[in-house]
């Protein structure tokens, strides 16, 4: 399989590094410059490489991380892109439990959704834990990373292939829609009425 990475952050330099040590074949396309990567690209082996936006956009899987500012012209850039599965990397997560409430206003995962429509986007989450006694999954010595897919083959498709790099993918589909629906069932109470109304 191979990995397209569009966008250097250190969500997608971790990727791309267990990618290449998992024998995925690997191009990098840093939009900002390639030379900005190119010796952590060469310390990867031979698995990886640079490339232009194209080679890493014809990919299997890319990992997606754009700044805000450029976000947009470069995803106009982007060729035909139905049916790929775009893992849209996010920042630092510091409290996973109550990241939901902030999934749906992520601007630039809403701004990728809006212009690859026929895309599938999985957002990718890369948890912290700040607290001193915090636990790494010990029974299985990986770290935690959380995704959410609204295609159900493309979250199989991200949770075998996180598996593969060494992590405990956690899907949080089921419970953001949970939540939507939640919120869209909350009932309007009527104001109470006081003793003087």
């Amino acid at each position: 399989m191979r990995i397209g990475i569009i966008g250097i952050g250190s969500l997608t330099l971790e990727l791309a590094i267990r990618s290449a040590r998992a024998g995925y074949k690997i191009t990098l396309h840093n939009p900002r410059g390639n030379s900005l990567v190119r010796e952590v690209t060469a310390k990867m082996g031979s698995n990886a490489a640079l490339g232009s936006l194209e080679k890493a956009a014809a990919a299997d899987i890319i990992l997606l991380f754009l700044a805000k500012d450029d976000l947009e012209c470069i995803l106009k850039k982007l060729p035909e892109m139905s049916g790929k599965i775009i893992l849209h990397t996010s920042s630092l997560i510091f409290d996973p439990h109550s990241l939901l409430s902030g999934i749906t206003h992520a601007m630039t995962y809403k701004i990728t959704a809006s212009l690859l429509p026929e895309a599938h986007i999985v957002k990718l989450f890369n948890p912290i834990d700040l607290k001193a006694d915090s636990k790494c999954t010990a029974h299985t010595n990986r770290e935690e990373i959380f995704f959410i897919a609204d295609h159900k083959a493309s979250g199989n498709s991200t949770r075998n292939f996180l598996k593969t790099l060494n992590f405990t993918p956690i899907d949080l589909t089921g419970r953001l829609h949970l939540q939507n629906t939640a919120m869209k069932l909350k009932p309007v109470m009527p104001p109470r009425r006081g003793p003087f109304s």
